[in-house]
């Protein structure tokens, strides 16, 4: 058990960061990091997640899964307690339009009180994959926390992803399972209890195959046979307990399920996956590397892809078609790691379009990219978001000062940029729409903040 740190910086701006010292991480990993659970109690002493986002990034959910904007990341839980064997089932809900929250809910509590009325009293759970995407402060966290993890550990390119668990339902809906990724749980509210069990504890059981030796990194899924079946595994386990504050961790060989708990229960799990992707195993045999170094994060407008993963998507690429494959993967690549290597983009800022006289900066943690693409197209990428750019050389050059001069966070007048920008601009491949279009997008990403003059000015 860690015991707490000093409280983590705030960022320059005022931005919620669970960002922890390297002498957390250095002893965190090496007593913990995939060797056995622990739980990390109040590492923070501010900017921990709160109800309120949680509802904030459900309401989000709920009115882009009303547009029908996108798949459902989320699955709604309904419990059902007389299973087979004495043991709750659970059924799912697809028709969402009535139980997810509303704006007009008011708070959490509104929210709790109709959705108690629609499902009769029964409990619920609600998973919502992706979280980082549906809050701002939330994707900020998680990044934030993830710097520390990254600087000593290595970058995973399996990806990280926050998935939030909500409701009053008594155990895991799906069970005793195990994930392909390590898992830090954020307890938000309630007192959570989790039991584990190390990977082979639970290999002789009839359902997990024998002849897969990868499995270890793998998802699985335990059946229980019934309540004695139950008991005798829940004796076997090792339990862990968190109150609102504390940070939970298993690696990913371990089996899990969340016990039952008073009241509702709110919490996040930022999974960590150092998994190959899907294509890896698509492309002629070649190494992947699994990890980047920290340092190989975007670090400026010249920023390139890091060697690794620009020599893999070549040769992933090797087929018909070539250019149009590779800058797909480029693409793909670059705002994955402008994103901070998590799996999704924070949601997009709901600003009007800028003016001549706004002022705006860039953050410098957050630098906005160009990336030459092999298609001979300049990608733009800043927070996992990009636009695609058909500029003639000339153009681009001033496409890198601009986005240099923006990095460098300093306020900056958006009329005086446009006027840099095309002063003895002869080329017509980018006109005055385009510029202030990319301006924009870039306000939209939340890569681009409106700010005050400097005072000089005001």
């Amino acid at each position: 058990m860690i015991a707490p740190v000093p409280t983590p910086p705030s960022s320059a701006r005022g931005e919620p960061s669970l960002a922890l010292p390297r002498s957390f991480w250095k002893d965190f990993a090496r007593k913990y990091w995939d060797r056995e659970p622990t739980v990390l109690q109040h590492p923070f002493g501010a900017h921990f997640p709160t109800s309120g986002e949680i509802f904030e990034a459900l309401v989000e959910t709920g009115e882009r899964i009303r547009r029908g904007e996108f798949a459902q990341p989320l699955r709604f839980y309904i419990e059902h307690p007389d299973g087979p064997g004495g043991l709750p089932y659970y059924s799912t809900l697809f028709n969402l339009s009535q139980h997810l929250p509303r704006r007009e809910d008011g708070s959490l509590e509104g929210w709790m009180a109709r959705l108690d009325s629609l499902l009769g009293g029964k409990r619920f759970g609600i998973v919502l994959n992706r979280a980082q995407c549906f809050q701002w402060n939330h994707w900020l966290q998680m990044k934030s926390f993830l710097s520390g993890f990254h600087e000593a550990l290595g970058v995973p390119l399996g990806g990280s992803d926050s998935c939030v668990f909500l409701g009053n339902y008594l155990y895991t809906p799906f069970g005793i399972h195990k994930d392909d990724l390590h898992v830090f749980y954020f307890v938000i509210e309630g007192e959570k209890t989790m039991s584990l069990w190390p990977f082979d504890a639970l290999t002789g059981r009839p359902e997990v195959p024998k002849d897969d030796p990868q499995l270890i990194h793998k998802t699985g899924l335990i059946y229980l046979a019934d309540k004695e079946d139950e008991r005798q595994l829940l004796s076997q386990a090792l339990t862990l307990k968190g109150s609102p504050g504390d940070v939970l961790y298993w690696p990913a060989s371990y089996w899990h399920r969340a016990e039952p708990t008073r009241g509702l229960m709110i919490s996040a799990s930022l999974g960590v996956s150092f998994r190959p992707p899907q294509f890896a195993s698509m492309a002629p045999p070649h190494a992947w590397p699994e990890r980047l170094r920290h340092t190989e994060l975007p670090g400026g407008p010249r920023w390139q892809v890091p060697a690794p993963v620009r020599n893999s998507v070549q040769q992933r690429s090797r087929r018909k078609n070539l250019l149009a494959a590779e800058s797909e993967s480029t693409s793909e690549w670059v705002r994955f790691l402008t994103g901070g290597a998590l799996d999704g983009p924070p949601p997009e800022a709901k600003e009007q379009p800028l003016s001549p006289g706004d002022w705006i900066r860039a953050t410098p943690e957050r630098p906005i990219v160009g990336v030459p693409l092999p298609d001979g197209r300049l990608l733009v990428s800043a927070n996992g978001r990009s636009t695609t750019l058909p500029p003639a050389p000339a153009v681009r050059r001033r496409l890198e000062k601009l986005l240099m001069s923006l990095n460098g966070a300093k306020p900056q007048q958006v009329e005086a940029l446009e006027d840099a920008f095309f002063t003895r601009l002869t080329a017509r491949a980018f006109n005055k729409r385009a510029f202030r279009s990319l301006l924009d997008d870039l306000v939209r990403w939340r890569a681009l903040q409106r700010c005050e003059p400097p005072r000089s000015r005001r």
